[in-house]
């Protein structure tokens, strides 16, 4: 009993100290959120390029800190970068721009919008070096567009062209004893999304779609980094093929980058153009803090007038999603708020996001072409905007992409799990049901579908395709066989879209605002509001300690191992009808 009464009493004890530090943690943070942002003279942008980038990355002081490790760990937004060096571009307190890292951790329309952001911010004489001991293939793309790239002389360097995996999972299933019940909408050949349960190898068709779509972002790759380095594509090549670039000497050799420093030498490069006596004495100012003092108009003022930019980014899903998920209630309440908003004179929809939810597609489409008949109404794609992703997008006013963003992918299926070799053979157990109608207990766990279910399954799943062809064909101004022609599942790059007539500009963020200013007739006068608004701090930080927290343990835990247990995470998530492209191809 005295044991009991000392365990409780540590456990109540245990308990007031957490919520004490709690709250000691909630009020430093909420201290640092009220400090002022002051931009000093001679300062130089430093982005750490070594995190995660999104369209719109958490803005919150929790989300800095990683209550694994006690570190500080945030993400960067593609709206910061924008905002950052649009302003930056004029701001004569900024002298230049400092890339540190080289690890970015995103798609590659995102780079290669990062990339822009940069050319158009060297158009005021400004400097921008970056610097690294470790550069991905990614990193290398995006700092080609630097003045000077330079690397550690010990450091190492990717750069041998893209690849794309699929996770296949038939075998793996058989064993557990999971039957995947798969409803691939008629003549859907190139809908793969659902592959990985049917087979335990790549289909041809999938096969052609993929060498097609990689020929096509590495040929982007290639233009792009030409251009930054003077470097023919054939050399470019020819260092991929036979992995020169590997070697940080032999890479500056070739001319892919500028030359191998220390760190303490870039630093003294940094010292002389800022004009100070110590490396101590320069003044770096981060990108999120710079972001801060700047709006996605560049401009900084007041105006009445507005043009909304609703983010929607992540895997499409009913109800009310998160900050980075597009949560159908969440996304049309968004556009429905900008659209009620007589301030607001027109609307940009950007989108990140390889689809979904076929109904949650549908609601949040249904807001989508209200919104357009009131005011102009531009999508502008991100990484992806395929299938789901491309559905919400299909009716708006102009649809702009960048070249190398992945999309298309129009169709649908049905995914169930059906586990009766698990339940009898391997669990030994054994499910009776009492059942008043023929149907009654369709798409139960313990048994397969009949061949009448599936029929029936089958012309629900053709349904949702007929109607995302319509869709596609009413915003697209085409016929629906042409739309079929292009559709069945099958992915393209941005480039190849916009030759179909799937996009209609190849372009990022900035352009699609500008264009919704011009056609709302506001172009001079204007600033940028974001829609929806981020889940308040104490909110995240909730989620952070509850699902989302044991489940970035796991991941931590796993490390690479982590993408094969988030392949069997959106598995079970999956289940349903959906509009969903390749979920599980990764492109390096």
């Amino acid at each position: 009993m005295k044991t009991f009464l000392k365990m409780l009493l540590a456990t109540i004890l245990g308990g007031i100290l957490l919520i004490f530090i709690g709250f000691i943690i909630l009020a430093s943070f909420a201290s640092l959120a009220e400090k002022e942002v002051k931009v000093a003279d001679n300062s130089i942008i430093k982005v750490d390029l070594n995190k995660m980038i999104y369209d719109r990355a958490i803005d919150n002081p929790f989300a800095s800190f990683d209550p694994l490790s006690g570190q500080p760990e945030s993400a960067l937004g593609i709206d910061e970068v924008l905002a950052s060096l649009k302003t930056a571009k004029t701001d004569d307190r900024i002298i230049g721009v400092y890339l540190a890292g080289g690890i970015p951790i995103t798609g590659n329309a995102s780079l290669k919008e990062f990339r822009e952001a940069i050319n158009h911010f060297k158009e005021s004489g400004k400097f921008v070096y970056a610097y690294s001991e470790v550069i991905t293939q990614k990193g290398l793309y995006l700092t080609s567009a630097a003045d000077s790239v330079f690397v550690n002389p010990e450091g190492f360097i990717e750069w041998s062209g893209l690849n794309a995996s699929v996770t296949y999972m038939k075998d793996g299933l058989e064993k557990l004893g999971l039957q995947p019940e798969v409803l691939r909408a008629t003549g859907n050949k190139f809908k793969s999304a659902v592959e990985p349960f049917l087979r335990q190898d790549m289909s041809d068709e999938n096969r052609l779609q993929l060498k097609t779509l990689m020929s096509s972002l590495w040929s982007s790759y290639l233009a792009d980094v030409s251009a930054s380095t003077g470097l023919e594509t054939e050399k470019l090549n020819q260092l991929a093929d036979e992995l020169t670039a590997i070697n940080p000497r032999e890479a500056a050799a070739s001319g892919i980058i500028n030359a191998t420093v220390y760190e303490d030498e870039i630093m003294d490069i940094l010292k002389e153009r800022s004009d100070v006596e110590s490396t101590n004495d320069i003044n770096f100012i981060s990108m999120k803090q710079y972001a801060q003092t700047t709006d996605l108009d560049g401009k900084g003022g007041y105006s009445s007038d507005k043009i909304a930019v609703v983010f929607a980014q992540g895997d499409i899903v009913d109800g009310e999603g998160d900050d980075y998920s597009i949560g159908s209630k969440k996304i049309a309440k968004a556009i429905r708020k900008a659209r009620n908003n007589k301030s607001v004179k027109a609307i940009v929809l950007r989108v990140n996001s390889p689809g979904g939810s076929a109904l949650a597609s549908e609601v949040i489409w249904r807001e989508v072409s209200l919104a357009r008949e009131e005011k102009p109404l531009i999508a502008s794609m991100g990484d992806y905007a395929a299938s789901g992703g491309y559905y919400i997008c299909s009716y708006a006013d102009t649809i702009i992409a960048q070249s190398n963003t992945i999309t298309g992918s129009i169709g649908a299926f049905g995914l169930f799990f059906t586990g009766q070799e698990l339940l009898n053979n391997k669990m030994g157990l054994n499910i009776e049901t009492v059942k008043t109608n023929q149907y009654s207990d369709l798409g139960t766990f313990d048994r397969p579908l009949t061949e009448s279910e599936r029929a029936i399954l089958i012309r629900q799943v053709d349904q949702i395709y007929n109607t995302f062809k319509e869709r596609v064909a009413e915003g697209r101004n085409m016929d629906i066989n042409q739309v079929d022609s292009i559709g069945q599942g099958r992915v393209w790059s941005g480039e190849d879209a916009l030759k179909l007539g799937l996009v209609d500009m190849l372009g990022g963020l900035d352009m699609a605002i500008a264009l919704a200013a011009e056609k709302a007739g506001i172009a001079e006068d204007y600033r940028v509001v974001k829609y929806p608004e981020l889940e308040d701090p104490i909110t995240r930080l909730l989620k952070e300690f509850g699902g989302d927290f044991e489940a970035r343990i796991l991941k931590n835990r796993l490390g690479e191992l982590s993408r094969y247990f988030e392949v069997f995470e959106k598995a079970q998530n999956m289940q349903g009808y959906q509009t969903r492209m390749e979920y599980d191809i990764i492109i390096d």
